[in-house]
């Protein structure tokens, strides 16, 4: 039998790694509060733009983790979305302040 011979495109997207193994590998001897940090350091890294090889790396560390029953998924929604609009602009001046009233 003869081999299959692949154009630079096909051997360029032919992959047969097992991301979400790598990423169970890498997850598996962390902390919690480690596993938070990597967390939110993946979600920032995928707002970026990336190669598709890096991008798959990043969706299967993501998926681990979010399949991690330690970890709280409303923490995990937290670190994914971000702060708000509103938490972001706000100023030291926009919290609770004391009303002036007039003294009887």
């Amino acid at each position: 039998m003869a081999r299959e011979t692949y154009t630079r495109r096909q051997a360029r997207n032919y992959d047969e790694r097992n991301y979400i193994g790598d990423a169970r590998a890498l997850v598996k001897d962390l902390g919690q509060l480690q596993k938070y940090e990597l967390y939110e350091v993946v979600c920032t890294e995928l707002k970026r733009s990336h190669t598709l090889k890096r991008e798959k790396e990043l969706e299967a560390v993501k998926s681990v983790l979010e399949d991690d029953r330690e970890l709280d998924p409303a923490k995990l929604k937290k670190y994914r979305d971000g702060r708000s609009e509103m938490a972001e602009d706000a100023r030291s001046r926009d919290g609770q302040t004391t009303v002036n009233r007039k003294k009887v």
